[in-house]
């Protein structure tokens, strides 16, 4: 055989057995244990909503109008802790975690931006959150312009 045969096999080989021991270490990590506290506002407690059959976990702080902190992907409504407490002396803050962000539950879905606009739909009917501002960061951007969409058409 051609040494570039050999040089492709072998990097194959490679690549498949890379996959099948990543595969085996993510099933062996043990899965992080939330923690009961925010390390950078212990005093706001966190709480957890089932929104369509899935735990979510939120925080809410402060008094006056409602304002929803909606994060981007790959991160948590631990983004927001340097203006949670900020907002709370002015608003009551909530900030949650998307499905399968921070410690909110892992489902099987197709996460686009239909699949978290739902989730936080679900999470302002459940809490019965009317009239509010809701405000994001990529995403968490997009979503109240769906949601506002749906609503005033």
């Amino acid at each position: 055989m051609d040494s570039w045969l050999w040089t492709f096999i072998v990097a194959a080989g490679a690549g498949l057995g890379l996959w099948v021991l990543s595969h085996i270490v993510e099933y062996l990590r043990p899965i992080p244990k939330a923690p009961s506290r925010l390390p950078w506002a212990p005093e706001i407690p966190i709480r957890d909503i089932e929104v369509d059959g899935n735990n979510l976990r939120y925080i809410t702080s402060g008094t006056g109008p409602a304002i929803v902190l909606l994060h981007t992907l790959r991160t948590q409504l631990d983004l927001f802790e340097k203006v949670v407490p900020e907002l709370s002396k002015c608003f009551t803050v909530y900030a949650l975690d998307y499905p399968g962000h921070g410690y909110s539950d892992i489902p099987e879905a197709r996460y686009d931006a239909a699949f978290f606009t739902e989730a936080v739909e679900g999470f302002l009917e459940k809490l019965d959150l009317r009239d509010i501002t809701l405000v994001g960061v990529s995403i968490g951007g997009v979503i109240p312009l769906i949601i506002a969409a749906r609503r005033t058409c």
